[in-house]
C-alpha cells in the first residue's frame, strides 16, 4: 500500500505503477474528495462524462450485484484506451465488491473511489492499506500554510497579488477547507479582477459566511462567555454549511493560541506586546476581546478547555452523525465556562 499526500498525486497519476489498480480518496471535506476524484478519472479516462471511457456507480448499485465491478474492471473499451470505473460515496456494498482486485485476482480498468471519513477501524480503509495493489490519498483539513499557497496560486491566474495582512484575513474567513477556499478565491478574483493586489478591505467585502458570520466570531463568542451568542453563531455557521468538526477545530485553535499568549504574558510580557508581536497577526478588531479573554481565562483553565476541545474533535469524527450535536453540547458547556470566569473576574 501507498499513501500519497495531495502534493503528490498529480505526479502518482503521470505514472500509477503497473500493479496499481485501485485508487481510494477519502476524507471529511466532500467538495475536496469530488475534485481530486475528477483529476484522477480525468487522467485515466481524458474525461469526467464519456460513456465509452468512464464508467460511475454509486455504493448501492454494487449492493444487489457485486460481480459488476469485475465486470466493468474487465470490459474494454469500444475505442480503445484506459477506461475509468469511478464509484462514488464507497462503502460497504464496494468493498465486498472490490476485494478480487486488491488481492489481485483481477486487472484491467483503473478503480477511483471516493468515500468520506474513515476511521483506523474502517473496513474499506484497512483493505485498501493492506493491499500492494491500491493507493489511498487521505484528504484531512488543510493547514493554513497550504491553504495560503493555494490562495496565491489561485489568485496568480487573474495576475493578482495578496499581502500577508489580506490573506491571514482571508484564511480567517474562509478557513481550511479546499473546496471553499477555491470557491471563495475565486469570487474575490473576480471581484478584483484588472486590479495588481487584494486589499484587506477587498478580503472583508467579498469573503466569508454567506450569514455574515464566521468561525472566528464563534470562537471569539465561546472565549468570551457569550453564551446565547455561541448558539446563535453556531446554528448560523451549520445552516450556512460549515461543517460542525471544522468549527471545533477553530475554537480548539483559539484555545491553543490562548495559551500561547498567557504563557508569555506568565513570563512577563504585556497582553499588548503579545498580541503585537503575534504571528499570525491578530486582526486589530479582535484585540481587545482577546485581552479580555486572557483576563479572565487562566493557563489551567485554557489548557483544560483545550484538552476538552480536542477530545471532542475525535468525538465528533468519530460519531459522524452526532457531530453537530456533541460540538454544539461542547462549545456551550465552554461559553458557559467563560461566562462564569469573566464573572468571577469583575
Amino acid at each position: 500500500m501507498t499513501a500519497l499526500r495531495s502534493s503528490g498525486f498529480d505526479a502518482f497519476l503521470r505514472k500509477p505503477g503497473p500493479e496499481v489498480f485501485a485508487l481510494l480518496i477519502y476524507g471529511d471535506e466532500p467538495d475536496a474528495v469530488r475534485e481530486m476524484a475528477q483529476r484522477a478519472v480525468k487522467r485515466i479516462a481524458g474525461s469526467l462524462d464519456d460513456p465509452f471511457s468512464v464508467t460511475a456507480l454509486q455504493d448501492q448499485d454494487l449492493s444487489s450485484d457485486p460481480g459488476r465491478l469485475a465486470d466493468e474492471v474487465q470490459s474494454m473499451s469500444m475505442f480503445g484506451g484506459n477506461k475509468a470505473v469511478w464509484i462514488k460515496g464507497a462503502g460497504d456494498s464496494f468493498l465486498k465488491a472490490v476485494l478480487p482486485v486488491l488481492e489481485g485476482k483481477i486487472s484491467g480498468n483503473f478503480i477511483i473511489a471516493e468515500a468520506g471519513a474513515l476511521t483506523r477501524s474502517s473496513q474499506l480503509r484497512t483493505a485498501f492499506e493492506k493491499s500492494t495493489h491500491a493507493v489511498v490519498v487521505p484528504l484531512y483539513e488543510a493547514e493554513p500554510g497550504e491553504i495560503a499557497g493555494l490562495v496565491e496560486q489561485l489568485l496568480a491566474k487573474d495576475d493578482l497579488q495578496i499581502g500577508p495582512d489580506a490573506l491571514h484575513r482571508f484564511i480567517e474567513l474562509a478557513g481550511t477547507s479546499r473546496g471553499l477556499v477555491r470557491r471563495e478565491a475565486e469570487k474575490l478574483a473576480l471581484y478584483c479582477l484588472g486590479a495588481q493586489r487584494v486589499s484587506l478591505e477587498d478580503v472583508e467585502a467579498v469573503c466569508g459566511n454567506d450569514s455574515g458570520s464566521t468561525p472566528d466570531d464563534l470562537a471569539e463568542s465561546v472565549f468570551s462567555g457569550g453564551v446565547e451568542e455561541t448558539d446563535r453563531l453556531f446554528q448560523d455557521l451549520v445552516r450556512g454549511g460549515t461543517d460542525a468538526g471544522r468549527l471545533l477545530m477553530v475554537v480548539h485553535g483559539q484555545a491553543m493560541r490562548l495559551q500561547d499568549f498567557k504563557l508569555a504574558i506568565e513570563k512577563g510580557a504585556s497582553a499588548e506586546q503579545v498580541l503585537r508581536s503575534a504571528r499570525p497577526p491578530v486582526f486589530f478588531k479582535r484585540q481587545r476581546p482577546i485581552q479580555a479573554q486572557l483576563r479572565a481565562w487562566s493557563l489551567g483553565d485554557l489548557v483544560t478547555a483545550g484538552n476538552t476541545l480536542g477530545a471532542t474533535v475525535l468525538a465528533a469524527r468519530q460519531n459522524a452523525a452526532l457531530a453537530e450535536a456533541i460540538a454544539g453540547r461542547c462549545l456551550l458547556s465552554l461559553a458557559r465556562k467563560g461566562l462564569a470566569l469573566r464573572t468571577d473576574r469583575n
